[in-house]
């Protein structure tokens, strides 16, 4: 068993070149990238351990383990996800609304499209309520979605409310 505990870099991002190595993937559900241990075969059948000492999720694309030859990369596999796409601000606050009711992980990837699991009693109701909601595959990263009951300083995006509905805006680049 190959065992590893930290996070090497990121082929998709990283400076550091794994070009040369063979690739080996370690395939995830997108709610897996924040568990702490994970004990698990690879694509290429290889057995690892890996216990993230870091405090951030797993995201598609990092390398958890690389040597000489091999690196062992992380892929998020993508899900059935539900995209709604607001028309105005109003109809994206009584969305987030049903969503937070459900205490759902949620991904405001722009201030026009929300990204979640699927679900399909909150599908029904969105479809029946009016809304423009689509069923597509996609990967969804923890490192997008908004967790309610996690405490934290910083966050991916500012939401800022004004005394009018329509006044107010998310802006998904505001920390990055």
């Amino acid at each position: 068993m190959i065992r590893s505990h930290n996070i090497a870099g990121n082929i998709y991002r990283s400076s550091e070149s794994f070009g040369g190595l063979e690739t080996d993937y370690l395939e995830l559900e997108w709610y897996e990238a924040d568990k702490g241990i994970l004990r698990r075969f690879t694509t290429g059948g290889r057995e690892i351990g890996f216990r993230n000492q870091t405090a951030q999720s797993l995201e598609n694309g990092d390398v958890i383990f690389s040597d000489t030859s091999l690196c062992i990369v992380i892929r998020i596999l993508p899900c059935l996800c539900l995209v709604i796409h607001p028309g105005n601000m109003l109809e994206m606050a009584n969305v987030c609304f049903e969503i937070g009711n459900r205490h759902l992980p949620v991904s405001i990837r722009s201030s026009s499209e929300i990204v979640i699991a699927y679900e399909d009693p909150l599908y029904r109701l969105l479809v029946k309520q009016g809304y423009h909601t689509l069923i597509e595959d996609r990967v969804l990263q923890q490192t997008q979605t908004l967790r309610i009951h996690e405490w934290t300083q910083k966050t991916k995006f500012k939401i800022t409310l004004a005394s009018k509905i329509n006044e107010s805006f998310v802006d998904p680049a505001a920390d990055q």
